[in-house]
């Protein structure tokens, strides 16, 4: 996990990769863990000249209303997805494997008689038919029962993104442990009770839990746009000389998850880009586009935390604390993280939020995406389908990698 910071402009480009049969490499060969990437960091030091800007307005900016309230079609729908993530699950022991049946499997996959890296799991719970593993994997097991050990004889796509696999004959040895069939769970004062611990008992106070965890996210979420809004129209109005140095130092950040990933799963820079649809180049200059534009916030807020001779407090650092989940002190922050990224955050942090508080709210109103209320096109906000939040790169991160561990997908 990296600091987490307001990096309200630009959106980095993380991919969640499935691997297709084969595990990510342990933290030991790439380090993804915060405590690697400081270290890997440690040795770049961070230019102290970002550059200068002919500051635009920046009080009295003018900025969109948020309509934030939570609909009961909203709530009806969170229900929905809940209900659905924890289903009914029905043990099944008197048939063999269907399609949608989810199988719990023991697997090992070799290449050549040899066991392969992330190719071997136990107790998977996988869902046949969820195309999760390779071509012929959930196929194979169709027709098999409990108990059963199933040899499945297959091959790598030509085009897999781990280069000692693509194209590959492969051997997985599957074992059957169990049988199940899930369904969307019914709404239940029994399925609450035990679908939230005993936090609520019944289904109407279940209702109003979710909508109360549904207002306080998109409270939270208005309050993200909001600060993106408020800087962005700071940005737009300002006129800039930025130091390559600069560019280039944001650029090395946001390229290196991205480049710890591909090393990850032995792909090159290629084949991730047209994860995404563009080539290698046309992702290049969008990270370019990015760093560029994360250069022009840290010399805004430096330049206005400057010129309105601001000094940072203890609420200030707080801020940074609660932001990175509270767990750390503001000392404990400084020590991982360096003191000059923890009180660069809190400068941030503290001129967007006065740029915020002497902002103008305009007669327009958008949702919590960042649309026009009342379009039939949804026309977003001008720059809201560029928001991002740290903590949502952050997440974003963290979910790849999370998700790219799972075995054999």
């Amino acid at each position: 996990m990296k600091l987490k910071k307001l990096a309200l402009i630009g959106m980095v480009v993380v991919a969640t990769m499935s691997a297709c049969g084969i595990q990510k490499k342990e933290a030991t060969e790439t380090q993804t863990t915060a405590e690697g990437e400081s270290k890997a960091n440690a040795d770049v030091k961070r230019p102290s000249d970002y550059g200068t800007a002919e500051l635009g307005k920046y009080v009295g900016v003018e900025i969109p209303n948020i309509d934030t309230s939570v609909s009961d079609q909203d709530v009806e729908a969170q229900i929905n997805t809940e209900l659905t993530q924890d289903p009914d699950v029905v043990e099944v022991t008197d048939r063999a494997v269907q399609e949608g049946d989810t199988v719990n499997i023991d697997y090992t996959g070799t290449k050549d008689g040899v066991a392969f890296d992330g190719g071997s799991a136990t107790g998977y719970n996988l869902v046949i038919g969820s195309n999760s593993f390779i071509e012929g994997f959930e196929a194979g097991l169709i027709g098999h029962s409990i108990g059963e050990d199933v040899k499945l004889d297959l091959t790598f796509p030509k085009d897999y993104n781990n280069a000692d696999l693509a194209g590959a004959a492969v051997v997985f040895d599957v074992k059957i442990n169990s049988i199940s069939v899930s369904s969307p769970a019914t709404l239940t004062d029994e399925w609450v009770n035990k679908h939230t611990n005993g936090e609520q008992k019944t289904v109407d106070e279940f209702r109003a839990a979710v909508k109360a965890k549904l207002e306080e996210q998109r409270s939270k979420s208005a309050k993200s746009q909001d600060q993106y809004n408020a800087i962005a129209a700071v940005i737009a109005d300002s006129k800039f000389e930025m130091k390559d140095e600069a560019i280039d130092f944001e650029y090395n950040n946001i390229y290196k998850p991205i480049d710890n990933m591909i090393t990850q799963y032995g792909m090159d820079l290629d084949q991730y880009a047209s994860a995404y649809g563009m080539s290698a180049d046309e992702l290049k200059t969008q990270i370019r586009n990015q760093a560029e534009s994360y250069v022009k916030q840290v010399i805004v807020t430096r330049e206005i935390y400057k010129k309105e001779k601001m000094s940072l407090t203890d609420e200030d650092y707080q801020v940074v604390v609660d932001l990175n989940g509270g767990s750390l002190t503001k000392d404990e922050l400084i020590q991982q993280y360096g003191k000059d990224d923890v009180e660069e955050t809190a400068k941030t942090y503290k001129v967007v939020n006065f740029i915020l508080d002497n902002a103008k709210r305009t007669d327009v109103t958008v949702n919590i995406n960042g649309e026009t209320m009342g379009s039939e096109e949804g026309a977003s906000a001008e720059g809201a389908n560029e928001k991002t939040t740290a903590e949502g790169e952050s997440e974003a991160s963290e979910s790849a990698a999370a998700e790219g561990s799972e075995a054999a997908q």
